[in-house]
């Protein structure tokens, strides 16, 4: 019997993250199909500024939908590696994070195409984390995805 309820519970918990996935990529498909936003860029000279010197620069773009926020890129160059951020909302809180780190260079200086090392994806309701995917490192798992978007809002905000 305990067990019977062990794995009842078990579908009955799949079942729901699962739904509650499938409409996460809905919204995320819907975003990206989405044209005509007025994009908001924040160059690196402003993250400098703040005192977030990267070797090789940043670049924060907020995508806005009718005054909404739908979506932020946030890349962080530095040394050999590239680091893109993909966040996406919905009704101003964020669903889906999409992360990838790529290889800038190698032994001999900037490589002609970038090499992707790691790709993670995070699915978020009401700002818990309910879902995980793909590889990523050590340092990327620790992150507080909801937290960091905070920031980047603000900062998309401050930015004239």
């Amino acid at each position: 019997m305990r067990n019977l309820f062990f794995y009842l519970s078990v579908l009955i918990c799949s079942s729901a993250f699962g739904q509650d996935v499938t409409a996460i990529r809905k919204t995320v498909e819907q975003i990206n199909r989405t044209g005509n936003y007025t994009v908001k860029t924040v160059p690196n000279e402003y993250f400098v500024e703040k005192g977030q010197v990267t070797d090789n620069g940043s670049e924060l773009k907020g995508f806005y939908y009718k005054g909404e926020l739908q979506k932020m890129g946030y890349s962080v160059s530095v040394s050999a590696w590239r680091y893109l951020t993909e966040y996406f909302f919905d009704r101003g809180q964020p669903v889906f994070v999409h992360y990838k780190k790529y290889r800038i260079s190698g032994g001999s200086g900037l490589l002609n195409q970038p090499v992707l090392v790691s790709e993670s994806r995070y699915y978020y309701v009401n700002g818990k984390l309910i879902k995980t995917t793909g590889v990523s490192g050590k340092d990327e798992e620790k992150k507080d995805h909801p937290k960091e978007a905070a920031v980047l809002k603000k900062d998309l905000e401050n930015y004239q």
